[in-house]
């Protein structure tokens, strides 16, 4: 009976509480995110998920077939990531069309949510052949 009787307690703070509060900045956020731009973000997520799996397959035999994709966009300029791949096994084209379109789509994101970044410049990492898997050099 007495933890009934906090709990209903509790329940009725909440509800109180709530008629009283602003709705802080991750409420507007998901605001923001509702129609084309909640798709915007779905896009992106896809076109992200599609970058990983077209160079999922890391199999290389010499260090030349590894390649180093810039991928994405920051908002002050340059690439958000870097991703390895083997050209051996990789359909360079459909990966370039992708990441293209996954830029441009990140572009509009960020000039939409306003969104900044360090403008730091961040050094294209080295690509290898090691133990016949591509990887990044340290």
């Amino acid at each position: 009976m007495k933890k009934q009787g906090i709990s209903t307690l509790l329940g009725m703070l909440v509800l109180l509480s709530g008629c009283s509060t602003v709705p802080q900045q991750k409420d507007l956020m998901v605001n923001q995110l509702d129609g084309s731009l909640a798709q915007l973000q779905v896009d992106t997520k896809q076109l992200h998920q599609r970058l990983q799996r077209l160079t999922a397959d890391k199999s290389c035999q010499q260090s030349t077939q590894c390649k180093v994709l810039p991928v994405g966009h920051r908002p002050c300029g340059g690439p958000e990531q870097y991703m390895v791949y083997s050209s051996k096994s990789t359909d360079e084209k459909l990966l370039a069309i992708t990441n293209d379109r996954y830029k441009k789509l990140k572009q509009e994101q960020q000039q939409r949510l306003g969104l900044r970044s360090t403008c730091q410049i961040v050094p294209e990492p080295v690509a290898a052949c090691q133990q016949q898997q591509c990887s990044l050099l340290p």
